[in-house]
Order: structure tokens, then sequence, then C-alpha cells
């Protein structure tokens, strides 16, 4: 297993760190060699002013004795050359950013549907382990640091490190010995800086720094979510008090980086800024012993301004090296998301005989924890299994395990007489349908959402859908009927409201195998009748695998299965169960009780 999640498909080893950026990046590699060329251009044009500046100087100060030989025409040529250079710079950068910015969205557009695609089919598993904070902030904030490398630090680093090989290159012609000066101040500022930002020591802090940001999105998403138990119980709630941990370890953790790399920074600084320090005093020496101190005064003007203009490109590069280590682990992240091995799906066609769910001695464990111990029943077509018992048991993950959420450990589960392995998940998906006990609407209008049981399905579909689940009375009585927003951002609905429409998905898609999940869990009494109305069209015909609290719900069920710590304690139909008097007895007495219980009555 290890071995496929750290290669790709050819067998070549997977890339990581700026050999992975640079593959990436290299997928859209004309648009990309399009953009450094532009750069380069840009750069030269960058360039040009600061040659038609000491061009100028050097002019007026070898003829400022007798200003009567200034050649006016060399100066208006090159102060002509400098503005058009500024304009072409413009020009180039832009051309330069357009293509570069087209290659990150186009790059960016297909990471997101990849990810997308590939957490489809990723194990449920697998999001037990991450939190919805950590995905977020991989599918967000980690695919747009590749945007931020592709569309600016690529183009970036051209120019950074071009413009400062030009203006070396040319006070090398100019003058060698000042020339010298200024790369000894830059070699000893970037040998301290690459002393601080060594590899392994950058790696370590911005894994650190990455898992304090997804623990704080984490929390902060759980917060958002508890928003009314936090108004309600103000600062003592778990969620208050895990964002405020985390938000506090975050500050205290960037801090503490901010010490360790205070004293390197401070001295980088000093160094690149400090040239000046020695350049003026030898420039001075080299002006007062020049044959004409007016022909030299221009070469020494020229490097105080070169020694700034190198300045902001060095800075540049080592801003870009510092996100650098954040781009590669952001997108370590990103590949261990679509390198992680996914069910196997099988490749033949395999026909099923029918559309019956057998479970044969199934075991299943989740992180070494056994869930699920020798579980054998057989669910057959128009009949309906319930699944009983204390939270906890394992009745969910046996409906989850028919829909192939995880592969079982031990044993088998065959549907049609078909080992489930060996149905392409595709087929498998469309012969099961699941209502979960926690029904999710997109945002989207309520027509889109059913249209997800069916996407070929016309309007008239839809409306027919809505009334065998008993939603299309209330739907139509919205402002904008079948078109209104629901979702987060849209038109509020009840818990029982969104189970009906749920519901209607379910129908509208009509297929063979139904696993229900306490599916009126959240109705009140009117929304549960009418939600029992629709499982009564609903489940005709159908294999159904039911998990139920309320007991009363099930009691014409064709076998009812107690579950209890993972094992099939008790099985039979309700009245069999109840001549049994063992542990589905006493879990109907004690419903029956609660049904009868009130508010300041006997206990």
């Amino acid at each position: 297993m290890k071995k496929k999640e750290t290669t790709i498909k050819s067998g070549r080893p997977r890339k990581t760190g700026l050999r992975r950026l640079l593959q990436i990046a290299g997928t859209k590699r004309w648009l990309l060699f399009a953009s450094v060329v532009l750069s380069v251009a840009a750069s030269i044009s960058q360039f040009v002013p600061f040659v038609a500046i000491y061009k100028i100087l050097y002019e007026l100060a070898v003829n400022a004795s007798d200003t009567s030989m200034i050649d006016e025409e060399l100066i208006w040529s090159w102060g002509y050359i400098m503005i058009w250079a500024f304009v072409c710079f413009g020009i180039l950068s832009l051309a330069s950013t357009l293509c570069s910015h087209f290659a990150a969205f186009n790059i960016l557009y297909e990471f997101r549907i990849r990810l997308a695609r590939k957490l489809v089919r990723l194990p449920m598993g697998f999001f037990t382990k991450r939190s919805t904070g950590d995905l977020k902030k991989i599918m967000g904030e980690d695919v747009e640091r590749i945007e931020l490398f592709v569309a600016h630090h690529f183009p970036d680093i051209v120019t950074a490190v071009v413009f400062p090989l030009l203006l070396i290159g040319y006070m090398f012609i100019v003058d060698w010995r000042l020339s010298l000066i200024l790369i000894l101040f830059l070699a000893s500022a970037l040998s301290i800086i690459s002393t601080f930002y060594k590899q392994s020591r950058i790696k370590a802090f911005t894994e650190k720094y990455l898992q304090a940001i997804g623990k704080m999105n984490s929390s902060l998403i759980e917060y958002i979510r508890g928003i009314q138990v936090v108004k309600t119980f103000t600062k003592s709630t778990s969620a208050y008090k895990q964002l405020n941990d985390d938000i506090k370890d975050y500050r205290d953790y960037v801090y503490s980086v901010n010490k360790v790399y205070r004293s390197g920074y401070v001295w980088f600084q000093m160094l690149l800024l400090s040239p000046l320090l020695l350049i003026i005093p030898v420039a001075t020496y080299y002006i007062t012993n020049a044959e004409s101190y007016t022909a030299f005064l221009p070469t020494a003007l020229m490097f105080f301004i070169f020694s700034f203009g190198i300045f902001f490109p060095v800075m540049k590069i080592m801003w870009i090296g510092s996100l650098l280590t954040q781009n590669t682990m952001g997108v370590q992240q990103i590949d261990d998301i679509l390198y992680k091995e996914e069910l196997d799906n099988y490749k033949d066609n395999k026909q099923l005989r029918n559309t019956s769910v057998i479970f044969d001695n199934v075991d299943f464990s989740y992180d070494n924890t056994p869930i699920l111990k020798n579980i054998s029943f057989t669910a057959k077509p128009g009949t309906i299994t319930a699944l009983v018992g204390p939270s906890g048991a394992g009745k969910t993950t046996i409906a989850m395990l028919a829909a192939r959420f995880w592969d079982v450990g031990g044993g088998e589960i065959r549907i049609g007489g078909a080992p489930i392995k060996q149905i392409k998940i595709k087929k498998l998906m469309e012969k099961v349908s699941f209502v979960f006990q926690d029904n999710m609407l997109f945002f989207d209008t309520i027509e889109e959402n059913i249209r997800m049981g069916n996407k070929k399905a016309t309007h008239d579909d839809i409306v027919r859908a809505a009334k065998v689940a008993q939603c299309h009375d209330f739907i139509v009585a919205l402002p904008d009927g079948y078109s209104t927003l629901v979702g987060e951002g849209g038109t509020y609905l009840s818990g029982g409201e969104q189970q009906r429409i749920a519901l209607a998905r379910v129908v509208l898609k009509n297929a063979p195998i139904l696993l229900l999940d306490e599916a009126t869990a959240y109705a009140d009494p009117e929304n549960e009748g009418k939600i029992l109305e629709a499982f009564a069209h609903l489940i005709k015909g159908k294999t159904v695998i039911v998990i139920a609290h309320r007991l009363s719900t099930i009691v014409n069920a064709d076998q009812i299965l107690y579950i209890d710590e993972g094992r099939i304690a008790e099985s039979g139909t309700h009245s069999q169960l109840l001549e049994k008097k063992g542990s589905y007895e006493h879990m109907w007495n004690t419903y029956n009780k609660t049904r009868n219980w009130t508010i300041g009555g006997d206990s």
C-alpha cells in the first residue's frame, strides 16, 4: 500500500518540493515559456533606464567646465530611450503576467476538479481521519498557493534574477573595483540568510505552521456550526475554548519563529543596505586621485543608484524563497490526497442475478479497533431488514458497508450473487440509494437538489417524485417554487422538509436497493407521518435495510436484527423477538415507556 501512495501509475517516483511545483507548472509550459521570455524582455527594459541615467550624467559631468560642449542630441536620445523603456517594461510585464495568470487559473481549475473527483473515490475512513477544516485548507488555501507560484513567483523569480545580473554585469564593465565591494556585501548577506533558512529547519517550521493553521480552521468551522450552543453557554463551551486555545497556539508559534529568525534577518538587511558605507569612501578616494574627477563622478553616482537597485530584487528572491517551502508543503498535502489508494474498481461488468444483499461472516475494523464481528444475514428483494440496537453498536457501519463506503476486513458482502468488490463502483451506485440521518442540501434550487437523483430527469419527473415524497405542496407554496434557492445562504427549510426533499431524490433515482439511516430522526409528528407515507410508495418491491430507533416504524419488517457490540445478538420478526424476551423485548418496553412519558409526569 505504501508503494502505491508514493508512486504514480507509470511507476516513476513521486516528485516533491520544487521539482513537483515545476512539474505542475509544466502542464502549461508554452504559456509559462512565453511568460518567462516576456519577463526577461521586461527585465532588460527595466535595466535600460539605469544605463540611460548613467550616460546622461556622464555627458553632463565630462563637459561640466564647458557646457557648450554638451551633446544635447545625445541627452535627448537617451531621454527618449528611457521613456520608451518604461513603456516597454509596462507592456511586457503586463503580457508576462497575463500569460502566467492564464496558466495558473487553468492549473487551479484542473487541480480542484481532480481533487473533487478523487475525494468521491476515497473510502469513508479517509474522511473520519481528516477534519473538515483541514480538507477546506487543502482545497482552498493550498491549491491557491499554486496560483501564487505559477502566476506571480514564476515570472518574479525570472525578473529578480535577470535584473541584478544585468546590473552587476554592467557595473563590472564600468568599474570592476567598486563592483567587487558590492558583490562582497551581497555575498555576505546571502550567506547569513542561507544559514538561517536551512531547508530542513524551514521544512520543520512550515509543517508545524500548516498544522497550526489547519487546527485553527477546524476549530473555527466547529465554532461557527455550533454558534447557537456557544451563544447559550458562552465561554463554557468546548468549541469556544478549543478555538481560543488554537488561536493562542498559532500566535505563540508564529512569535517563536519570528524570534528565531529576528537576528539573522536584521543582519541580512543591514548588509544588503550598507554597501554605500564602503563604496562612498572608496569612491571618494578614486575621485580625488583620478585624472578627471568629473569623469569619475558619474561612475560613483551610478554605483550609489545601482546598490539600491539590487536591494529590492534580492529581497523579492528571499521573500519568494520563504513562501516556496509553504507552497511545496501545501502541494505535498494535495498530493497526499491525489496519490491516496482508492477503493479497487473492478473492470469486468459483473452481471447481478437479483438485488439481494448478503453479509457472509463479515468482520470490519477501523484503525485496528474491531467494529463488526461475524455479521451474517440476507436481505432479499421485496423485503425489509431492520437494524436496531444501542448507539455505537455498528448499525450505520453495516449500512455503509452495503454501499461499499469501506471494504470489509474479513468475510464477504454479495449483491445479486456477485461479490461487492467485483461490481463496478458506478454500477453499484446505480443500484443503491442511501437516505442519511443528516441530509445535505447544496446551495442551489430545490429542483436541482432533487435532480441529483437523476441528471436526465425532466421537470415533470421531478414534480412527480416530489409528490410521492410528500413535499410538492410546501415547495409550490414558496415564493419561487421549485426555483427557490436552498442550502447554506438560501431559504431556510425545516429538518422534516429537508428530509422529504432528500427522499424525492431517492424516488427520482428509483434504485432497487434502499438504505435508510434513521430517516425520521428530525421530523415532527406531522412530517413523520408524511415521510412514512412516502416510504410506503418508495419501498415497494425493493431490498430495504433500515436503521431505526423509533421501533414503532419497523414492527412490520420481514426481519429485525438486534446489533450489540458489533454482533448480531438477536434476529427474527417483531413477534418472534418479543417471545424470546431478550434485549429486543427490553428495548421495546423501554421505547413504549418513553412514548407515554410527559414532563412533570410519574417516572
